[in-house]
């Protein structure tokens, strides 16, 4: 079999596994994305940021899980990345880290920037690449520990309003859920894929180094302490921040204790004997789920609503808009794909889903509240369920519809970052479960369970090969 354009053993279980990591730090300039309040670029380095390959196949089918240090991937520039390794399934997952670079330019962008976008493409294809040709005859585990670092951060006041802040109450999956990767023949640890649910918000706006977040020291720790490369996706944590305050000597500190924590819990859930799982078939099924926002079609282009909304945030007069554009492109870089859906403007919500043997790895373009992922987690029919947000894409926030009644930043000023012409609908979140469970009924059906025991039936006849 062929994977990343280089040759790979089958193994008697069918699976085979390899890890790779390419590094992605940007030049000094470039700017970091996840805060509106910066008005710099990047002034150095903390710590790199990767790009991390995961690479998985069957014998017939293959599928790359990279996770890249960024806070959100534009969808053009993961469809650069896919068609630059044909034949291979490309699941781009973002760590979610507020200190990491951008992520999309286009002509009317940087220099700099188109450059620094090019490498970033680059690297993660190496990456893939580089996965493919270490890969060799695996197995996987599951473990499941427990972190206790985050909160729900949609805070009520007393007037009533929503507020970044901390809800101790409010939904918050703290799990920590782990799939490890090791040699059929050794039993040595390939790699750790380890999803949990909490933004990359240690470093606040006031930080201008590239760093990874609280997911740099975590990974660390845990290659450490287990062996192998960790791969990380991050879960259903759009409405779940760190219990962390910027307002101390050391944000980086703060940084190190929340990956120690997160560490930890991995570590333990293995030390305390994981699960031995099927790793085949390995299959992807896909779906773009056209969100409507709530703006009419009431000409051929979209409106562009968003300019005198993000000016205000940046605390700059509705006369600046001529320079809205200028701004928005230097700061945070970015094309939305808009189209026109029964009457309004609408967007594609990218929802994929990953069957490695025995577990499911799901997968949604969008910063995705708490509620939503454990919906999917909770209706999956794997025996062991991953859930990824800002993967291969992003259209914002995915909130509950009960967040929509509510308002707050997620729903009524982030879509404007995005470059949509309104809010989103309320009716996105149920469109996207729906599509979700659906792919994974699909993905567990008897057909591609009669491939998997079609492909262990002629291995037990004509051994590894």
């Amino acid at each position: 079999m062929v994977l990343g354009g280089a040759s790979v053993r089958s193994s008697s279980s069918g699976l085979v596994a390899g890890v790779a990591r390419r590094r992605i730090t940007p030049p000094r300039g470039v700017f970091l994305v996840g805060y509106g309040d910066r008005w710099r670029g990047n002034r150095g380095v903390h710590d790199d940021v990767w790009a991390t390959a995961l690479v998985l196949g069957d014998g017939v089918r293959r599928v790359a899980v990279v996770s890249v240090d960024l806070l959100t991937v534009n969808e053009r520039t993961v469809d650069r990345i896919r068609s630059a390794l044909p034949g291979v399934e490309v699941l781009v997952c973002c760590t979610h880290t507020h200190s990491g670079p951008i992520s999309f330019a286009d002509a009317r962008s940087r220099r700099r920037d188109r450059r620094y976008v090019d490498l970033l493409v680059d690297r993660v294809v190496a990456a893939v690449r580089a996965a493919g040709r270490v890969a060799t005859p695996a197995r996987i585990e599951w473990s499941e520990g427990r972190a206790e670092v985050a909160a729900n951060r949609r805070e009520r006041t007393a007037d009533g309003r929503v507020e970044i802040g901390v809800d101790p109450e409010g939904p918050c999956d703290r799990t920590v859920r782990v799939l490890g990767v090791t040699g059929a023949a050794t039993g040595r640890r390939l790699a750790t894929l380890v999803a949990f649910a909490c933004h990359g918000t240690t470093l606040g706006p006031q930080n201008l180094a590239v760093s990874s977040d609280w997911i740099g020291p975590m990974r660390a720790q845990v290659e450490r302490e287990l062996g192998g490369t960790v791969v990380f996706v991050q879960g259903a944590g759009a409405d779940v921040n760190p219990l962390v305050s910027w307002d101390v000597p050391d944000q980086f500190d703060s940084a190190e204790r929340v990956g120690a924590a997160v560490a930890d819990a991995v570590v333990t859930s293995v030390e305390q004997g994981p699960e031995q799982l099927g790793g085949v078939p390995v299959a992807v099924a896909r779906r773009d789920v056209w969100i409507p926002t709530l703006a009419p079609v009431d000409d051929a282009e979209p409106p562009r609503s968003y300019v005198e909304p993000l000016l205000g945030l940046a605390g700059l007069p509705p006369a600046a808009a001529p320079l809205g554009e200028p701004l928005l492109r230097r700061r945070y870089p970015w094309e939305p794909t808009i189209a026109a859906v029964d009457g309004r403007w609408a967007v594609p919500l990218r929802v994929g889903a990953a069957r490695i043997g025995d577990v499911a790895l799901v997968a949604y373009g969008a910063e995705t509240f708490s509620e939503l992922g454990s919906a999917v987690i909770d209706a999956s029919p794997a025996r062991a369920t991953m859930f990824a947000s800002v993967t291969d894409g992003s259209i914002s926030y995915l909130a509950t519809e009960a967040a929509h009644d509510e308002g707050g930043y997620e729903v009524e000023v982030a879509p404007w970052a995005y470059r949509f012409p309104a809010r989103l609908d309320p009716s996105g979140a149920a469109a996207a479960t729906a599509t979700a469970v659906e792919l994974l009924d699909g993905l567990w059906s008897p057909p591609v369970d009669a491939v998997a025991a079609g492909r262990r039936e002629a291995a037990d006849v004509s051994g590894p090969t």
